[in-house]
């Protein structure tokens, strides 16, 4: 919506993962040499936690795609598995038809197909994103998987990505956690990688102008969204559309203020106070009676503002889409020179 006007040719905060857009601070670089690392060991187990929005997903996306070399990649990025389900979208991962869907029957072939890739010498690589909801079950399963020998050592690799929580389950069970090589936390970035962070993100798109966020800005950016990657995306794409909608080419610290609920979900602060019922109406005192006179002002010049941005917008998409306009216009029934009240008039 504002690429053109900021003169990007990408979005530059979407909050979808996207690899090629990935900020390596020094702690992704880690985990990112870590997971390479587990793909090329023959003892490779590692454990990658990080809060929801971190950038795991996103390393793992990059992982996969420089990965070169003769290997067989089994990725599951879906684990609201039952107990047996896990087996079977292995096998299908593998390429392998289910002949018999039991348990038992489906741990038979995955141990064959482990042989024989093990007899070829091509590493298997078992990558699971959203690990924390696998069941202990699930878990307990990926630990004799992955403790399944062959002539060259284990016969598996594995790498587990998810949430906090994940870290906690796998040491619950002491047989998994002796074979987990590493345990890497992903942490929120700090103030001074935020501020490269988005700075990047506005480079690889395109914008090659302006610093647009002050230090001012990033500072409060960093305090809202502690540092996670997508929410400081979802901060800075609203920010830049408060731009975009007032047709200014700077960022306003002052739009977080009234957009971080809508984006955040933010609840007001336990000590504002809430309205607990209804009262009986009063006659307004004199100074009450100017108060709300400038309530209704502010409120005013509020609304007058937001038609404003809404005439913008309308006119932007009607030099665009001409065609569009006119037929909307006709199919509203409302004559083509008709105009929009000017904000001035009342």
């Amino acid at each position: 919506m504002y690429l053109e006007f900021f003169g990007l040719h990408r979005h530059p905060f979407r909050i979808t993962p996207e690899d090629d857009f990935i900020y390596m601070s020094q702690q992704h670089s880690r985990a990112y040499v870590y997971m390479s690392s587990a793909i090329w060991s023959s003892e490779g187990f590692v454990v990658i936690s990080g809060e929801i929005g971190s950038g795991k997903t996103t390393l793992l996306k990059k992982t996969v795609r420089n990965l070169e070399g003769n290997l067989k990649l089994l990725n599951i990025a879906y684990t609201n598995l039952e107990s047996k389900d896990l087996f079977g979208l292995i096998l299908r991962k593998a390429g392998m038809l289910v002949t018999d869907d039991s348990k038992v029957a489906m741990l038979f072939q995955i141990t064959d197909y482990l042989e024989k890739m093990a007899t070829a010498g091509t590493p298997v690589v078992l990558t699971i994103d959203e690990a924390q909801n696998l069941t202990r079950e699930n878990l307990e399963d990926v630990r004799m998987l992955a403790g399944m020998e062959s002539m060259g050592g284990p016969s598996m690799r594995v790498i587990l990505l998810g949430q906090p929580e994940l870290k906690q389950a796998v040491l619950d069970i002491p047989q998994l956690a002796q074979r987990v090589k590493l345990f890497f936390h992903l942490e929120g970035l700090t103030l001074a990688e935020t501020a490269e962070y988005i700075d990047y993100r506005l480079l690889v798109s395109g914008h090659g102008g302006n610093k647009l966020f002050d230090g001012d800005t990033v500072r409060e950016i960093h305090k809202l969204s502690k540092g996670i990657p997508r929410l400081i995306n979802k901060l800075c794409d609203g920010m830049m559309m408060c731009a975009y909608s007032e047709d200014r080419p700077f960022i306003d610290p002052h739009d977080l203020k009234s957009i971080r609920k809508d984006l955040l979900g933010d609840e007001l602060p336990e000590n504002t106070p809430k309205l607990t019922g209804l009262k009986k109406r009063e006659h307004p005192t004199p100074e009450q009676g100017a108060l709300n006179t400038g309530d209704m002002a502010n409120a005013t010049n509020a609304l007058l503002r937001m038609a404003e941005a809404l005439e913008r917008i309308d006119s932007r998409l009607a030099a665009i889409f001409p065609d569009e306009q006119s037929s909307r216009r006709e199919n509203i029934g409302a004559p083509d020179n008709v105009k929009p009240l000017s904000p001035g008039r009342k």
